[in-house]
């Protein structure tokens, strides 16, 4: 034990013991005199009973232990990180060890050289406190090394390792901008003050190496459009057979990144890959920005993998499928199907997914992707709208992991593994400025609330507005109104999108011209729809209801209260309930005549 110690106080005290080149004959006498210095502290202190040394000794060392406990803690938390492994561990056994009795020490006299015999019989003192300060000095000094090659070494892994990260998912960003970025700097918005982002998908594992030769078809499209001051969230999908102009004869949307990316190969450098991902991923904008009539800000590219390892790093979602009226209380995002025993995909009796509905079933990563792409092409059920329910499974899915997302403790190994499958699997085109702005964003959105918009049933529409078609032996998707006429698609976007109470209501509203000049009823059908408004026709005043100045609005039916309230605010007069016979003819809720000199004052 002495020796230990005496090999700790050349650690702590600047190796005393090596600077004197004792020998082992030395190291003896030095302990005899330890023995008598004991024995005569103890007469001292009137300690006849030689354990009472001991205690004494222990309690005067307890003091220093205390005292260097946190030390001793900290080094002990270092000490993986350290690059001298075994010194830390031999240092951190004999501080552990150490008799505290072994900590009184002779005078400072019998320090001198030579330790000469004279001496021997001079009084031993109990060593003050003063040594501890000392070694407690050094303690630090060694942490704070220690510390300080870890946040060197360490924090240069991390920068490279979260840089990395950044780079790839924002198209050449770093961590630095991102780090020093204002969380409440806004996303970019449209003329509506929403953000709309495209999110499509692709085939395959890897993003540059696809399962097979149509792994960059984008078979999965949508977009998302957020109000960020009211938190209101819509989502939209586009069927992958909706016919387009493409580099290929057929024409389908989901060839129109393929078009673009097609161009990359193995030889093919980091900086040309980038490059034909925007143009095919501004491609597939430019087309969604035509159908829907708005303004695209972001887009997300996203692909199998990516969907898989997002789930199972966040431990899997539950959803619960829904047929009919069934309805659901719980918190669990709910899937309607088209089938009574809820939802199989694949050939029969070999179906690779089969849920049942009404009750909460939990999805790993390969479910989650297996719900997301079932359509039953090749059997099974519950998917019996084929590409359109796919398109709605997948909104569903894409609800159920922002909520997960944002009810999850995230610890660090499920962070990292989030961010291997985001950083290998996905890109955009947000700035490295704007990623504190979305995760702050994501945070504070109420997923629960995300609204799925369809495009091809009649609930909240007079009519559907995508239909299918057979041209030329090849099947597709096309708007009601025919091929490339995407009037009907706007005015139901806008409607949507205005984020007003009113439109829910789906009120029929009836415009008339009630001047002598033209186009004026089409000018005010054209703004109305933009607000939101549903215009079920136009036309020119009945004889003697014109020729007045400003605008006059009739209420037909009384049970649209909000579209009533946004007419009365839009035009700032009062609504006529009581309704000429000239205009009992029009099947609508409002009737709007516009007279001489009427503007909006915009």
């Amino acid at each position: 034990m002495n020796k230990s110690i005496d090999g700790l106080q050349r650690r702590t005290t600047g190796g005393r013991g090596n600077a004197s080149g004792r020998s082992r004959a030395t190291t003896s006498s030095v302990m005899k005199r330890r023995t008598t210095a004991k024995k005569t502290a103890a007469k001292q202190l009137g300690i006849t009973d030689s354990n009472a040394e001991l205690r004494a000794m222990i309690a005067e060392g307890e003091k220093l232990e205390r005292l260097n406990k946190a030390e001793k803690e900290s080094i002990t938390e270092v000490e993986d990180e350290f690059e001298n492994k075994e010194a830390v561990k031999e240092f951190l056994s004999e501080v552990k060890d150490v008799d505290p009795t072994d900590l009184v020490e002779v005078s400072q006299d019998e320090k001198t050289k030579g330790w000469s015999k004279k001496k021997k019989d001079k009084k031993a003192k109990i060593k003050k406190p003063k040594t501890g300060k000392k070694k407690r000095h050094i303690v630090r000094w060694i942490i704070l090394l220690v510390i300080l090659g870890l946040l060197i070494g360490g924090g240069l892994w991390l920068y490279h390792y979260l840089n990395d990260f950044v780079n790839q998912v924002t198209d050449g960003g770093n961590i630095v901008n991102v780090l020093f970025s204002d969380p409440d700097t806004p996303l970019e918005k449209d003329e509506n003050g929403r953000t709309n982002i495209l999110v499509f998908g692709t085939e395959g594992y890897k993003m540059d190496d696809p399962n097979w030769d149509g792994g960059y078809l984008t078979d999965s499209m949508l977009m998302l459009s957020i109000d960020q001051e009211t938190g209101d969230m819509k989502a939209v999908s586009l069927p992958r057979d909706l016919k387009s102009s493409t580099c290929t004869s057929t024409g389908k949307i989901n060839e129109v990144f393929w078009c673009k990316y097609l161009k990359v190969n193995k030889k093919s450098t980091d900086e040309e890959k980038r490059k034909y991902e925007e143009e095919g991923a501004l491609a597939l904008e430019a087309v969604f920005e035509q159908v829907f009539g708005v303004d695209i800000q972001y887009h997300v590219h996203a692909n199998w993998q990516a969907l898989i390892q997002i789930v199972d790093a966040l431990g899997g979602i539950d959803v619960v499928f829904l047929y009919g009226n069934q309805t659901w209380d719980g918190p669990e995002t709910t899937i309607v199907t088209t089938d009574k025993r809820g939802l199989a995909d694949g050939k029969r009796n070999k179906y690779h997914i089969q849920f049942p509905n009404g009750e909460v079933v939990h999805l790993n990563g390969e479910q989650a992707l297996g719900v997301a792409r079932a359509r039953n092409a090749y059997g099974g059920y519950g998917a019996g709208n084929g590409n359109f329910s796919r398109e709605y499974f997948q909104q569903r899915i894409i609800e159920a992991i922002a909520k997960k997302a944002k009810n999850s403790k995230l610890d660090l190994a499920k962070v990292m593994a989030i961010k291997s499958a985001v950083g290998d699997n996905l890109r955009t085109n947000f700035k490295d400025t704007e990623i504190k702005t979305i995760v702050k964003l994501g945070t504070n959105l109420d997923f629960s609330g995300l609204e799925t918009i369809s495009l091809y049933d009649t609930v909240d529409k007079p009519r559907a507005l995508l239909t299918t078609a057979n041209i030329n032996g090849i099947s597709y998707v096309v708007p009601t109104r025919g091929v490339g006429n995407y009037s009907d698609i706007h005015t139901y976007m806008k409607r949507k999108l205005s984020g007003e109470a009113f439109t829910s209501e789906m009120a029929k509203v009836v415009v008339l011209n009630g001047t002598s000049a033209y186009g004026i009823a089409a000018n005010e059908k054209t703004y109305l729809e933009g607000k939101g408004y549903i215009i079920s026709e136009t036309g020119n005043a009945p004889s003697g209801l014109g020729g007045f100045d400003g605008v006059k609005v009739y209420q037909v039916t009384a049970n649209k209260p909000k579209t009533a309230e946004a007419l009365l605010k839009l035009y700032d007069v009062d609504l006529i309930t009581e309704l000429p016979e000239a205009l009992s003819s029009y099947s609508c809720d409002f009737i709007v005549i516009v007279g001489n000199g009427f503007s909006h004052g915009e």
